[in-house]
């Protein structure tokens, strides 16, 4: 069953809130444990549970479903440990769901931001693997979204988006499959973008000399990703 996304809203900048990891000793308890209350949590896709009176946490509905819990079962304290493994994850697939209900993420980006959050990778793992399989996680079509917005923005080489994409996690392969598919749609005029760019860069740079003038603009249009093969067409058609 599909989890649903929640609207919170993670300020930028911020580190993630922290995820707060259920520690029981079941231990303590004395043997055979009762689940005392089940009880679905409202739009999350989510049910609580509780152990003796304790409120144990949140899993998963077909958790539930496949393990049987229900209102008066006993159990081992080794399937109540297990429930609680099956707690600890679903608040780290709940964070998931938080942070992609910000924006679209790939699955490295979640799986960096969990980890700062201070989720286990076990955990992570599990939450991620569950998400790609509902959808809610795709690289692919992220990549995609991700140079569409790029080449439409104009300005921007073909080695530029790229590099964007390998920064938010994608990898090189799926990378160039998202460019290759957004080129199909979209025509990347990398000269006429070098050239806007150009136009606009020269601007600050008039009180140099024309020598220097053309070494600074040849350097920014190569941080910006641009073949000198383009960026030499640039400054023979400007002339700074």
């Amino acid at each position: 069953m599909k989890e649903r996304q929640t609207s919170t809203r993670e300020r930028r900048g911020r580190q993630p809130a922290r995820i707060a990891e259920a520690e029981i000793d079941f231990g303590t308890f004395t043997e055979p444990l009762t689940v005392s209350d089940v009880a679905e949590v409202s739009g999350s896709g989510r049910v609580r549970v509780a152990i003796d009176g304790v409120t144990i946490g949140d899993v998963t509905l077909d958790f539930v479903a496949e393990q049987g819990i229900r209102e008066g079962k006993g159990l081992s304290r080794g399937e109540a440990d297990e429930l609680l493994a099956a707690v600890n994850r679903t608040s780290v697939l709940a964070k998931a769901l938080d942070l992609l209900a910000v924006r679209s993420r790939s699955s490295r980006d979640l799986r960096i931001r969990l980890r700062r959050a201070g989720a286990r990778e076990e955990p992570i793992t599990w939450a991620i693997e569950r998400l790609l399989a509902q959808g809610y996680v795709d690289d692919a079509a992220y990549a995609r979204q991700v140079a569409r917005a790029k080449v439409l923005s104009g300005g921007v080489s073909r080695r530029r988006v790229v590099t964007a994409l390998r920064q938010k996690g994608i990898a090189a392969d799926v990378a160039s499959a998202a460019i290759e598919s957004t080129l199909a749609d979209v025509e990347l005029d990398e000269y006429g973008a070098a050239l806007a760019a150009a136009e606009k860069r020269l601007r600050a740079l008039q009180s140099l000399e024309p020598v220097k003038r053309r070494q600074r603009l040849y350097a920014f249009l190569a941080r910006r990703g641009y073949e000198g093969e383009v960026i030499r067409r640039v400054i023979a058609e400007l002339r700074p």
